[in-house]
């Protein structure tokens, strides 16, 4: 009789792969895998408070100009389009306070199932935390300046001919006559002259309607005239090109009546020239233009320095524009302080 045999086990194998089975996490891999479990809680968290409070702030909109609305000319779908566009903004304006709100939630739910008394048994203390949770907000913080400084400026650009459509009227002027602006620029001879800027309106795609300006010498007086109907600006050149366009000069030559001098008269005027269209160096440029039409608050941070500096050539006012722009720089940095003051609710259990 044959007696059969068994291959013999290999302990060291078995025993290999149990030791390898009960070893411990290293600490490394343990922080990925509390990282990727707090950033899945508190993004999930943070977007649904997002999208409430911009839907929110949305049906406000919406029916802020419901009586306006209501009036012969005017269209739903343009207002509801405009409305749309400026969603971007709001989310940038809403996001700290959606971060603070949804990471509340989240840490007081981890609390409250005993997941984060867990963790803090596994040895996770106060300063890992707050890594955790300020590596999390970075991602945030980075989402809202893409926001910011990309998308709201150029939704909002769109938005605003949206409105006028929707509402039937054109851009908001601040005076019956148009809209009024300071322009520097240098002479031939290097010197800085003034004009002052009228025009009647701005259209989406950067031309201008009824440009007209005064050009000032050296003593302040009116020196040149002019009065386009269009303009359009050159961006390779950087220029406007003025089309239609009506001249007429002043004090190009002496006054020879003694009467008049005695009466002080001293303009005479030329004759009134007209061209079909001529280039105007300016500094002011489309990017500059659309400052008269969006708020400060939903301007990129680059559209307000560079408003802010135009204004600031042309010695005109810009408080409001560098308060708009503290708050820019400032914004994302308050995202990452209400991440923080919510980890005060992690260690509660109610």
């Amino acid at each position: 009789m044959t007696q059969s045999t068994t291959p013999p086990v290999n302990n060291s194998m078995n025993n290999s792969a149990d030791n390898s089975a009960n070893k411990p996490m290293n600490k490394s891999g343990y922080s990925k895998v509390l990282l990727g479990y707090f950033r899945k809680e508190i993004y999930k968290s943070v977007t649904f408070v997002m999208i409430a409070f911009v839907g929110l702030f949305a049906f406000f909109d919406l029916i802020a100009e419901v009586d306006r609305l209501s009036e012969p000319g005017t269209s739903w779908l343009y207002y509801f389009l405009s409305v749309m566009l400026g969603l971007p903004s709001r989310i940038y304006e809403i996001a700290p306070i959606a971060a603070l709100i949804g990471s509340i939630y989240a840490l007081v739910q981890l609390a409250a199932s005993s997941e984060f008394t867990a963790m803090r048994a596994a040895g996770l203390g106060t300063s890992g935390l707050i890594k955790t949770v300020g590596r999390i907000s970075l991602g945030i913080v980075v989402l809202t300046v893409l926001f910011g400084e990309v998308v709201a400026p150029a939704s909002e650009r769109l938005a605003v001919p949206m409105r006028a459509k929707a509402l039937g009227t054109q851009l908001n002027k601040d005076f019956r006559s148009g809209y009024w602006l300071r322009d520097t620029f240098q002479s031939e001879a290097g010197t800085t002259h003034v004009r002052f800027v009228n025009f009647g309106d701005f259209s989406k795609d950067g031309q201008l309607q009824n440009v007209e300006y005064y050009e000032l010498d050296d003593n302040s007086r009116i020196r040149n005239w002019v009065l386009a109907k269009t303009a359009e600006f050159n961006v390779q050149r950087g220029e406007w090109t003025l089309k239609d366009v009506f001249i007429q000069t002043y004090f190009h030559k002496q006054i020879n009546n003694p009467s008049a001098r005695d009466a002080g008269l001293t303009a005479v005027a030329s004759n009134m020239e007209i061209i079909p269209s001529m280039q105007w160096a300016s500094s002011l440029t489309p990017q500059l233009l659309t400052g008269l039409f969006v708020r400060p608050e939903r301007m990129s941070a680059y559209q307000l320095y560079s408003y802010s500096s135009f204004l600031k050539r042309n010695l005109q006012a810009t408080d409001d524009i560098d308060l708009a722009f503290a708050k820019k720089v400032v914004y994302p940095f308050a995202i990452l302080v209400m991440m923080l003051i919510s980890l005060s609710f992690a260690y509660l259990h109610f």
